[in-house]
């Protein structure tokens, strides 16, 4: 669904309350339900939640009556800026899928649904010329592939992937860890406008929000999550790449690395990343091959080509449902068939007098263990060839 104007307005009063972050504002909503709850509750009630006080409850209940959002929508629409909230029907899937999404998205430009078929290219801001080669290249051949090309809008590797992305034809996302009223880093301000036409500038953060140094591990969670996979080209040992490439791990999504020269300060990352398990590759055709069953669907509505082994035909098309299946294994198995479908959206798809959530977990571990689809990142389903 989409909400309403109004809605909208309380979702954002109370984003914009001093010292509500995302645990914050997810306590609020899971006692109250929504904000227009919270702001109709008393201060006792506010103040009896873990991690609120008296003081703080009166800053929430005093929220609708300051100027802060007011000021807000008037910044947002100077500056082009849509906002978006969990209940809205284009928010990210592939970010509403994920453990703890930001309630709220600030988007400049345009998402698409295609855009959940996406790869995240990140790495170091000092790349060296292999570095900037090979982003350049795995970029280009990803986005002429169909995939929407996912980083963070800093200097060195991201830069050169959201350039490649669109010099290829390719759509782009850039994730801020800052307000969009600001252009950080300043150098990037034409391949930001670039990329408003071609896709969107996306964060979490209020417009004038500063690109403050702890804003970044949560920006670093957004460009994992909104992403299927996230190839690491360079990165040092301590970086903020090795945190988005945990953060994707720990999202059950997948984590390439490329080796590079192991005298290399940039290369110690991803060869640590390797050792630790993230998948190695050599060319943007190994990323396809690797992910071939997340993007059947792409294939389809795209006639895009993943990989050398032809993974662009979508499995089990036009062939007939197993016989062994069971009245609700086979329902399942047919919606499957069109396109790997993530759990939530299976569940929204079928008869809720049949299938609730117990139900439908049930079927999918059945087919399973018949070895007739399999469990991806994210919750994410396909059937098997």
């Amino acid at each position: 669904m989409t909400i309403s104007a109004e809605s909208r307005r309380w979702w954002l009063a109370l984003r914009l309350v001093p010292q509500i972050n995302r645990v914050r504002f997810y306590t609020l909503i899971d006692h109250f339900q929504t904000p227009e709850a919270v702001f109709g509750a008393t201060a006792k009630e506010i103040a009896a939640l873990r991690g609120f006080n008296e003081e703080l409850a009166r800053a929430v209940l005093e929220a609708p009556r300051s100027a802060a959002w007011q000021e807000e929508l008037a910044e947002m629409e100077r500056r082009g800026v849509r906002l978006l909230t969990l209940d809205d029907e284009d928010y990210p899937e592939n970010l509403r899928q994920s453990s703890f999404p930001p309630p709220l998205l600030y988007v400049r430009g345009q998402l698409d649904a295609m855009d959940r078929f996406s790869v995240a290219i990140i790495g170091s801001r000092r790349a060296t010329q292999y570095g900037r080669m090979v982003a350049e290249a795995f970029a280009g051949r990803l986005a002429r592939a169909g995939l929407a090309i996912v980083s963070g809008f800093a200097r060195g590797i991201d830069s050169i992937a959201h350039r490649a992305a669109l010099d290829a034809g390719g759509r782009t996302i850039g994730v801020l860890g800052n307000g969009l009223s600001i252009c950080y880093p300043q150098e990037n301000a034409r391949l930001g406008e670039a990329i408003v036409e071609r896709g969107a500038l996306v964060t979490e953060y209020p417009m004038r929000t500063a690109p403050d140094r702890f804003n970044f591990p949560e920006r670093n969670h957004l460009i994992a999550t909104l992403a299927l996979g996230t190839l690491v080209v360079e990165a040092a040992e301590k970086s903020g790449a090795l945190i988005t490439a945990r953060e994707a791990l720990e999202e059950n999504r997948f984590v390439f690395a490329l080796p590079g020269d192991i005298t290399r300060e940039t290369s110690r990352g991803t060869n640590a990343l390797i050792q630790s398990g993230a998948k190695l590759v050599q060319s943007a055709e190994d990323v396809l091959a690797e992910m071939q069953h997340l993007l059947k669907g792409l294939m389809k509505e795209a006639g895009a080509t993943a990989g050398p082994s032809g993974a662009g035909g979508e499995a089990g098309a036009g062939l007939p449902a197993p016989d062994d299946l069971t009245p609700d294994e086979r329902m399942v198995y047919e919606l499957l068939r069109r396109e790997p479908q993530y759990f939530d959206v299976l569940l929204a798809r079928l008869d809720p007098e049949r299938f609730g959530v117990q139900e439908l977990s049930a079927v999918l571990l059945t087919l399973e263990m018949k070895r007739r689809i399999r469990q991806m990142p994210g919750r994410l389903y396909a059937i098997l060839a």
